[in-house]
């Protein structure tokens, strides 16, 4: 199966989700599902679809 157009791939994610909070060890709430909300967020940015 290969990456689709919004998506990262292994490596890339790799190096960023130890920046992204809600991680079991932070303070809080953790996130539910950190990779999802990254790639909605690159679909917003990349496809200029409004953010609501």
């Amino acid at each position: 199966m290969g990456i689709k157009r919004y998506e990262l791939n292994e490596a890339q994610w790799q190096r960023i989700e130890p920046l992204l909070p809600g991680k079991v060890c932070d303070a809080g709430r953790s996130g539910t599902d950190n990779r999802m909300f990254v790639y909605g967020c690159l679909w917003i940015l990349c496809s200029g679809a409004h953010w609501k």
